[in-house]
């Protein structure tokens, strides 16, 4: 996972700021409970979003349920985790699968001159194989349409595909496959809507991220193959980013609004605004 789904963190309230980070606390605890301590140094931002959408939409009192705990990265101070749930354990397993798989696809990296991030890559999708597989035991469903979606992905780079609409399609699939939580009722389309638009999102943000650094290196980026003004660029993001902000205000959130509200109006644009400048 990436980690450019985040608030806009100076426009949090206290509070919300301190919910916030407690699932955060809350997933990487899960994680650890779950598949051990290794798979915790794969924990990023957008895995919040996910644990917070699902607890809005299909949890009980425990999404607003927390306890008191001390970190070993500062024991002496007590932070706040949020109660367990399916919301923050479904979040975990989306986490640890993508990033089993990220290392599975980096076995076989397009740089293949670097022979030291090849082994470390090697080493780490090793490490992380048996966790990895438990979590796709866990997604049941949901884990061949993810490794179909980033096979896909896969063979569009590899294949120097230019249209950064069509290699932004599979990742786009690849969110609304995840945000269809296990445990909501009723319809999903807007869910899966929603899920598309965060993933061409995450795809075209992380391409315009990389781009001086894949320049250097000859990695692909389909930004180099067919250069995008970045006005252009800013307006293909901006459009995705008012529809995902559309859906979620039709959507029926329990709790947590202000904070997802703060994600996709503030967080969001300002990652944009970060990059293409």
């Amino acid at each position: 996972m990436f980690g450019y789904l985040a608030p806009l963190k100076g426009e949090l309230k206290v509070r919300e700021f301190e919910v916030y980070n407690a699932y955060y606390c809350a997933i990487c605890h899960a994680v650890k409970r779950r598949y051990g301590e290794l798979p915790r140094f794969l924990l990023s931002y957008d895995a919040v979003l996910i644990a917070m959408l699902s607890a809005a939409l299909t949890g009980g009192a425990e999404a607003m349920s927390f306890s008191s705990f001390r970190c070993f990265n500062n024991p002496m101070k007590k932070r706040d985790e949020a109660a367990p749930s399916a919301a923050i354990d479904y979040a975990a397993d989306v986490m640890v699968l993508l990033g089993w798989y990220g290392l599975k696809d980096g076995k076989e990296d397009r740089d293949q001159g670097n022979v030291f991030k090849s082994a470390l890559t090697a080493a780490g999708e090793a490490a992380l194989r048996s966790a990895g597989r438990r979590a796709a035991e866990r997604l049941g469903e949901k884990s061949p349409v993810v490794r179909e979606c980033l096979e896909e992905q896969q063979g569009l780079e590899d294949r120097g595909e230019t249209s950064l609409d069509r290699v932004a399609d599979p990742t786009g699939r690849l969110m609304a496959e995840i945000l269809e939580f296990p445990d909501m009722q009723g319809s999903s389309k807007e869910l899966r809507d929603l899920g598309y638009r965060l993933g061409r999102y995450i795809y075209i943000i992380d391409a315009a991220d990389d781009l001086e650094k894949d320049r250097k290196s000859g990695a692909y980026n389909p930004l180099l193959l067919r250069p995008i003004a970045p006005e252009a660029l800013k307006t293909a993001l901006v459009l995705d980013l008012a529809r995902a902000g559309e859906l979620l205000g039709a959507m029926p959130l329990k709790y947590h609004k202000a904070i997802i509200d703060n994600i996709s109006y503030l967080g969001l644009r300002a990652k944009v605004d970060e990059v293409l400048a």
